[in-house]
C-alpha cells in the first residue's frame, strides 16, 4: 500500500471512528438516563442531534432503547469497512463487516465502562464535591456498580465493586467480544 492510501485510509479510520465513538456514547447516556443538561453530554448530544433524528423518522425506539442509534453505528461501520476494503483493495463481506462492527461496538462499550469506573475510582479521592465530570461518571457507572455493591457492600470502607466490575467485564470481552471478531475474520 503506497502513502497516500495509507493517508486516506487513516483519515477514513479516524473520521469514522470518533464520531462512531460519539453515537455510542449518545445511546449509552440515554439508555442509562444520563442527564443531558449536563455540560459534558450537551456538545455530543448537539453533534449526533440531526442524523438521529432523521434517522428516528424511520426506526422507532423499543423499550426505551433508541434503536435508530444502533441503526446508524451499525451502518457506520460497515461503511467504514467497505471503504477501507475499497482503498485497501480488498474483498468485502457486508455479514463479517456487520459481525465485526457488532463485536467492535461491544469492545468500545465495554472499554468505556472500564475507563469510567477507573476514573470514577481514582476521582474520588481527589474530587470530593459534585462537578459535571463526577456526575457523568456516577451516572455512567450506576448501572454496573449498584447491582454489585447490593451483593458485596464495602468492607472497613473500601468499595470492592470496581474490582469485581473489572473482573466481569473482561470475562464478557474474552467470552463474547473475542469469539465475535474470531467469526468474523472468517467471514471477511
Amino acid at each position: 500500500m503506497n502513502a497516500v492510501q495509507d493517508s486516506v485510509g487513516f483519515l477514513i479510520e479516524s473520521v469514522f471512528q470518533l464520531f462512531m465513538l460519539f453515537v455510542l456514547l449518545r445511546f449509552l447516556f440515554q439508555l442509562l438516563k444520563v442527564d443531558f443538561r449536563n455540560p459534558m453530554v450537551a456538545p455530543i448530544v448537539k453533534l449526533t442531534q440531526a442524523p438521529l433524528a432523521w434517522l428516528r423518522r424511520y426506526v422507532p425506539g423499543l423499550w426505551g432503547i433508541d434503536l435508530s442509534a444502533l441503526v446508524l453505528l451499525l451502518i457506520l461501520g460497515v461503511v467504514k469497512l467497505l471503504l477501507l476494503s475499497v482503498i485497501k483493495g480488498g474483498a468485502f463481506s457486508v455479514v463479517g463487516g456487520l459481525v465485526w462492527t457488532t463485536a467492535s461496538l461491544l469492545n468500545t462499550t465495554i472499554w468505556i465502562f472500564i475507563i469510567s469506573i477507573f476514573a470514577q475510582a481514582i476521582m474520588s479521592w481527589f474530587a470530593p464535591r459534585p462537578t459535571p465530570i463526577t456526575s457523568l461518571l456516577g451516572d455512567m457507572t450506576r448501572a454496573i456498580l449498584s447491582p454489585i455493591r447490593r451483593y458485596l457492600p464495602g468492607m472497613a470502607g473500601i468499595d470492592f465493586s470496581p474490582i469485581v466490575a473489572f473482573l466481569g467485564l473482561n470475562f464478557i470481552q474474552k467470552l463474547i467480544v473475542q469469539p465475535l471478531f474470531h467469526t468474523a475474520m472468517q467471514l471477511m
